[in-house]
């Protein structure tokens, strides 16, 4: 790493930029990650729901976890 106090005004503006473009990009990736939890975490909490009542119709329980599997937060 570079000693910082022997860097002249150039260098230490164009490692400046450098860390601001790094931040940025890392911003666009934490975003893009916490828009696929929050896709997610509707889906756990839409299937969780279907168990509040307990239903005989499994087959049907099944039907609705695979739809919202599917379709929940993929438009």
């Amino acid at each position: 790493m570079s000693d910082y106090l022997e860097m002249s005004l150039e260098q230490l503006q164009k490692e400046h930029a450098e860390l601001l473009a790094f931040n940025e990009k890392l911003d666009r990736e934490r975003n893009g990650y916490r828009k696929y939890a929050m896709k997610y975490a509707k889906k756990v909490q839409m299937i969780e729901s279907l168990f509040v009542v307990p239903s005989d119709d499994h087959e049907l329980t099944i039907k609705a976890i695979k739809t919202i599997v599917e379709r929940v937060g993929e438009s």
